[in-house]
């Protein structure tokens, strides 16, 4: 923390002096505290500011005491990161208008894990939708892929639950302030999150309700967060569409789950296909848009758990797909089983949800 934290924290708690205005502010002074310190006639030579909304930020800035403001919310759950932190992260610094705070509460560290995928979609998912959704995730289990999502029903609690589930890292970016959870039924998967060692953002003040106009706003940062975003269902016009539109903005990879042709939830996933967007009906697709490889943290006693139960073919093969990605030509070599007693082998396994089947013709354990 700078001693000019303050001063970022000062502009946040009102959102008249929020964001847009504090940013043209931030960027005709090029500090945070001549920001603050500014008189009328310094605030009228900023593009875009008028004398009314200058005198307006004079009158809140004059009872307004920086110091106290910020200590006081010092004693709270929550924290507080501004864009001069060397926390914040790189990759939401390059988007055109990146926040100059963040709320959080959990493992700010996440913030600079090498690997993040944003993951959006539908409010009104379908079963299938969020099947397949867990299904590809389920295939980075005990990977160091952080999950963000937005929090919001269907397909983005849906990835947080996956990502918990699997062992994975997950961040939340709300529309509403850290204290004022939406959706409420949410509570509780906030409260995991933070629990599981996951992240949790906002840009507006803690009690800040989840007022419309902040969801799209939202999407810049849950987009700008990561190298790639994964649409999962997404209706013509939705929100997830707009996220997808300011990933290819900030030039990162944009991907999409195929679904059926006669969901309303699709045709914006169709729409994306169309102009480009890659298609991923597993875990191996996106490692090959984004040339990722992963090492599994594996779990011993778990492991031995799992295995316990395989007969002995079994456990061997299993054993060699917990340390390597194998097609079954490969596995032949190595266990010396002929293919139709691997392909037996290999079928039990996957009934049992001990492997999967990844990019069409390799073997992995999940």
């Amino acid at each position: 923390m700078s001693e000019k934290t303050k001063y970022f924290y000062a502009f946040s708690v009102d959102e008249r002096f929020s964001m847009t205005f504090s940013g043209l502010l931030y960027n005709h002074f090029g500090d945070i505290e001549l920001a603050w310190k500014s008189n009328c006639s310094e605030l009228l030579r900023v593009e875009g500011i008028t004398e009314k909304k200058a005198k307006e930020f004079i009158e809140f800035r004059n009872s307004t005491d920086a110091e106290k403001i910020y200590s006081d919310f010092l004693q709270s759950e929550n924290h507080f990161l501004t864009i001069e932190d060397v926390e914040y992260p790189t990759l939401l610094k390059e988007i055109s208008n990146p926040p100059l705070w963040l709320y959080y509460r959990g493992n700010v560290n996440l913030l600079s894990y090498p690997k993040k995928m944003s993951v959006v979609g539908s409010r009104r998912a379908s079963i299938t939708g969020r099947n397949v959704l867990t299904k590809i995730l389920s295939e980075f289990k005990d990977t160091d892929l952080c999950i963000v999502s937005g929090m919001a029903d269907g397909i983005d609690t849906e990835a947080h639950l996956a990502a918990l589930k699997f062992n994975m890292p997950t961040i939340a970016v709300l529309g509403s302030g850290l204290d004022n959870i939406y959706p409420l039924k949410n509570k509780s998967l906030f409260n995991n999150i933070i629990n599981s060692g996951g992240l949790i953002l906002s840009e507006y003040p803690p009690l800040s309700p989840p007022v419309k106009f902040h969801f799209p706003l939202r999407n810049r940062i849950v987009s700008g967060l990561s190298q790639c975003t994964l649409v999962a269902e997404a209706a013509l016009n939705s929100g997830a569409l707009i996220t997808a539109g300011l990933c290819l903005e900030q030039n990162r990879e944009l991907m999409c789950i195929p679904g059926a042709i006669n969901n309303p939830c699709t045709e914006g996933i169709y729409k994306l296909l169309k102009t480009g967007a890659g298609i991923v009906t597993c875990a191996g697709d996106i490692l090959n848009y984004m040339s990722w490889q992963f090492e599994k943290v594996s779990n011993d006693s778990e492991k031995n758990d799992i295995f316990c139960n395989l007969s002995d073919e079994e456990r061997t093969v299993a054993e060699i797909l917990s340390k390597d990605t194998l097609t079954i030509d490969e596995l032949s070599y190595k266990t010396s089983f002929n293919i139709e007693t691997l392909m037996l082998i290999l079928t039990n396994l996957e009934l049992q949800d001990i492997i999967t089947q990844i990019e069409g013709e390799k073997y992995s354990l999940l």
